[in-house]
């Protein structure tokens, strides 16, 4: 009787190990991925170090958009007849 279940259980065996030697591989290719993920998580969360050179081009562009903004209105002015010219127009007609 006992031997009958000791056949059962090598059979099993054999078929337990090579599945148990292609889970290895699998197990540590999901291990290393999860490990990867966390670190993506945990690193998005964190606050960055500024970067010197965005912060440059930052006031850079905030400089251009001023200036933009000035001329802008300077042209807004000039193609606006002043008041006195507009004055200027009616007294000589």
């Amino acid at each position: 009787m006992m031997g009958l279940y000791l056949a059962d259980f090598t059979g099993n065996i054999a078929i337990l190990i090579p599945v148990i030697a292609l889970m290895i591989p699998i197990v540590a290719i999901l291990v290393s991925h999860q490990q990867k993920m966390a670190q993506i998580i945990h690193g998005a969360n964190r606050q960055q170090v500024p970067n010197p050179e965005v912060d440059s081009l930052k006031r850079e562009v905030q400089e251009l958009k001023q200036l933009i903004h000035q001329q802008t209105i300077a042209l807004d002015s000039a193609t606006r007849p002043s008041s006195s010219i507009q004055d200027r127009m009616t007294e000589v007609s």
